[in-house]
């Protein structure tokens, strides 16, 4: 019993200091080749695609309101969709002239397993 007693105190303060879901499942960050972004406005946000469901890309949200000036002037429409690679934009959306996005949730992740 005395051998056992300090393998069951290793054991359970293993268990307590694990994780709560294993690492595979968590989603990674920046680990991918392709970033989608999505630049909308706050006052929009009922018209944002919901892009944190998309897989195999990372993903970035920004307000068009937190930017600086110069930054905002160069987008007349929102929501503003970019997938991206190291930077370089692979495709661009625009929002159409009701502020909605004129791309769909599944057609992003279409484009995105496209590239990948």
């Amino acid at each position: 019993m005395k051998k056992i007693a300090p393998l069951l105190v290793l054991l359970v303060g293993t268990l307590l200091v694990s994780p709560a879901k294993p690492i595979e499942e968590e989603k990674l960050i920046n680990t991918h080749k392709l970033t989608v972004l999505q630049i909308n406005a706050k006052w929009n946000s009922a018209n944002a695609i919901d892009i944190d469901k998309l897989k195999y890309c990372n993903i970035e949200w920004a307000y068009i309101e937190d930017q600086k000036q110069s930054v905002r002037q160069k987008f007349k429409k929102i929501p503003f969709i970019i997938i991206k690679e190291d930077d370089e934009p692979l495709l661009v959306w625009e929002g159409n002239i009701m502020f909605e996005p004129t791309v769909t949730l599944e057609q992003l992740q279409t484009h995105v397993n496209n590239f990948k």
